[in-house]
């Protein structure tokens, strides 16, 4: 097998670290680095543990985005599909299995399975740290998912994506690359729909609306410009708020282009000016100082190894 090589790399996700907390992100991709090798010292394999501890509202929105990616996998009948299982799933089904991997995977986590295999079994922050919400307040996080489920059929998404046609499915939750001036830049657009002449991005939200929702698809519209060969006023970037009762799936404005690449570009540069050594990606522990938000802080999955 070919050996990993560390690189810098653009995603949105990236971009977010680095600017919450420079000491996380440098915990996340650089002290982490190699921690999966069975010879990595114990601050490296403890790095890249805490890297792959989720929080419950991240499990909550990574359980519906699979459900829903199960959902259209099936209309295009796709043997690859995550639950192998025929077309035209019920809102019923969808919510069902959505209680099964909900109850799996918070086995995984209780029984603490990531020290078996770190990438396959998930990790919870509110587990590893022992500050497990209690029976009322989780039973309300939980309700998010089948609430997404049963909003995301009540929207008309599931039908409306029913009567299009397969080969209009242009891209089912994939992570992707493509190369900003130089640098591999990743995206994954939760579902890409062609329609007519234009492409429409979707993006499942569980969460409350952000501005920074706006400039992430905006960024995705990029990707799909540079990916697919398609002209600016071909997108159209849509937010589905799935955990809101009454929400409108409909396209908002995108950031103009030459903004979107303004940002990533001074983005790239940021990341930049942390390297010791470009051409290998070292990075500088001393120029990744600590956030001043102490509640970032509360929260952060690397507390363990923050000093």
């Amino acid at each position: 097998m070919k050996k990993l090589k560390s690189e810098l790399t653009w995603s949105f996700s990236r971009d977010s670290l680095f600017n919450d907390c420079r000491r996380a992100y440098f915990y996340h991709y650089y002290a982490s680095w190699g921690g999966w090798e069975t010879n990595a010292n114990q601050f490296c394999r403890k790095a890249y543990i805490l890297k792959n501890v989720r929080n419950v509202d991240a499990w909550i929105g990574d359980i519906v985005h699979q459900v829903i990616k199960w959902i259209l996998e099936s209309k295009i009948g796709d043997k690859a599909s995550l639950f192998k299982e025929g077309r035209d799933i019920s809102h019923e089904q969808a919510v069902k299995t959505a209680k099964n991997l909900l109850t799996k995977t918070w086995e995984q986590s209780r029984s603490k399975k990531y020290q078996e295999n770190v990438k396959k079994n998930l990790n919870l922050f509110e587990h590893y740290y022992n500050r497990e919400p209690d029976r009322e307040q989780l039973k309300t996080k939980l309700e998010k998912v089948a609430n997404s489920i049963r909003n995301f059929y009540k929207s008309g998404l599931s039908e409306k994506f029913s009567k299009s046609s397969i080969e209009d499915f242009v891209s089912i939750d994939q992570l992707d690359s493509f190369s900003f001036e130089g640098t591999k830049a990743f995206a994954i657009p939760d579902f890409a729909l062609r329609e007519g002449k234009e492409y429409l991005l979707y993006d499942w939200k569980t969460g409350k609306k952000r501005e920074k929702d706006i400039l992430q698809l905006s960024c995705y519209s990029l990707y799909a410009m540079t990916k697919w060969g398609v002209d600016e006023n071909q997108i159209k970037i849509i937010p589905a708020y799935l955990a809101q009762d009454e929400f409108l799936p409909l396209p908002v404005e995108a950031f103009p282009l030459e903004q979107v690449k303004d940002y990533i570009r001074q983005s790239i540069e940021g990341m930049r000016s942390i390297l010791i050594n470009i051409k290998s990606n070292k990075a500088d522990i001393n120029s990744c100082p600590k956030t001043d938000d102490l509640r970032r802080c509360q929260r952060c999955k690397f507390q363990e190894i923050c000093s």
